[in-house]
């Protein structure tokens, strides 16, 4: 699945390898380990910030350091059975929003208690129970004595609780075209390809070969200014 618009199909890079452009990077794209399990949509669930989300598997236990990078996380949980966690939140944390368009859509599973929620997950409700409360303890003493997660927000422990299943989506290609410092779009040979830019996602060789959240607009921003610029000059 991934977590973009189905028109996007890399039609760029296609165009500019018609006119000899080199590629770089084109083995490497990152993935978005928080995702819709069949469709890849983003923000089709419920979840808090890194400090308060808890992750666990269909085993009912929790697995890594939920504030650890996008490329660790993803690959821990396509470890997990069948790729697929829930992201285990409370009353707290949902706050006032009404979920009953995510929950009929089964985007979301909703209980009054723990043991309810893991029996609608089909996820052994003692060891869940165990691993929230002990997920509880590590937010009182702020030290996460299994996966060493730096941050907490507050327990888990009020409900109604709130599960969102989730699995890793294709979400950023970090190869594609070669481009110099002046977004020219470089040939085969590293030579500028008179007349043709290139700046964003089509590009490759910009952020190696993980990308850090947000980064490419401050890309796509930079050098589609030059890009721009280069273009309206003839430059």
């Amino acid at each position: 699945a991934s977590t973009n618009a189905s028109s996007l199909s890399g039609d760029g890079i296609i165009m500019a390898q018609a006119v000899g452009a080199d590629l770089t990077g084109m083995g490497y794209a990152q993935l978005m380990p928080s995702s819709h399990p069949v469709d890849g949509s983003l923000f089709s669930g419920v979840w808090g910030s890194a400090e308060t989300q808890v992750f666990v598997n269909k085993e009912g236990k929790r697995y890594v350091n939920e504030y650890a990078e996008r490329d660790v996380l993803s690959k821990a949980a396509l470890e997990q059975t069948d790729g697929i966690f829930y992201i285990i939140c409370d009353k707290d944390i949902v706050g006032n929003r009404d979920l009953s368009a995510m929950e009929a859509a089964g985007n979301v599973v909703l209980a009054d208690s723990l043991e309810e929620l893991a029996g609608k997950l089909g996820i052994p409700a003692d060891t869940f129970i165990a691993e929230m409360e002990r997920y509880n303890t590590f937010v009182e003493s702020k030290v996460d004595a299994d996966f060493g997660k730096p941050l907490f927000g507050q327990k888990i422990d009020e409900a109604p609780f709130c599960a969102t299943p989730r699995s890793p989506a294709l979400h950023h290609t970090m190869g594609g075209v070669k481009i110099d410092t002046d977004a020219h779009v470089l040939n085969t040979a590293g030579e500028a390809i008179p007349g043709l830019y290139a700046a964003g996602e089509v590009c490759g060789g910009i952020h190696a070969g993980n990308r850090l959240g947000g980064n490419a607009m401050t890309d796509f921003l930079v050098f589609g200014r030059i890009a721009g610029e280069n273009a309206a000059k003839g430059e």
